[in-house]
């Protein structure tokens, strides 16, 4: 079983891409605790959408998903790797400041995702 829940706060605001395979948003979520532990998070499709509009840098957030790896040679014909949350579920755990407008555009980047 790769189920894995954890709490934390967005340490950066999410990117939103759109791929071949659909609208993707990632995020990096610092977990507390010693030493803190930093995630990438990814969510696809409806959810993708919610998490690009509604979270921000700061926000606190509950994430159950799956822990993923992925392996690729780069251009220079070096291994490279990476870990990260493939997301089920995103919980928006407080509500935006005053400050914050409800509905806002998340970055987003040109290309083609994996």
């Amino acid at each position: 079983m790769n189920v894995l829940t954890v709490t934390g706060r967005l340490a950066d605001d999410p990117i939103r891409r759109e791929t071949s395979k659909g609208v993707v948003c990632e995020f990096r979520l610092a977990v507390d605790g010693r030493p803190r532990l930093y995630l990438t998070v990814q969510t696809w499709g409806h959810l993708a959408g919610r998490c690009a509009q509604h979270l921000t840098t700061g926000r606190h957030v509950g994430v159950t998903g799956s822990l993923r790896h992925d392996q690729w040679i780069t251009k220079d014909d070096e291994r490279a790797d990476r870990w990260y949350v493939r997301a089920t579920d995103v919980a928006f755990l407080d509500q935006p400041s005053d400050n914050e407008p409800a509905h806002r555009a998340a970055k987003q980047t040109a290309g083609a995702g994996r």
